[in-house]
């Protein structure tokens, strides 16, 4: 496995875990009645649409190289 896939395959770890705390802090039975679970499940899938943006850009970025 190359280093660039590794990395492809470690983002994309990356947003399924984001996304996945994320959703379970904000569905939680803890949620309810304490902010902090909800500030949390928030900040992650904010956090996994940033890696997903970053992956994008990282994909387009090893395209170009591959191109020259």
């Amino acid at each position: 496995m190359s280093l660039k896939a590794f990395h492809i395959f470690f983002i994309t770890i990356s947003v399924l875990l984001c996304l996945g705390f994320g959703a379970w802090c904000i569905s939680s039975d803890y949620t309810h009645g304490r902010a902090a679970y909800a500030i949390a499940g928030y900040i992650s899938f904010g956090l996994g649409v940033l890696l997903v943006l970053y992956e994008i850009m990282f994909i387009k970025k090893f395209k170009e190289m591959d191109h020259e």
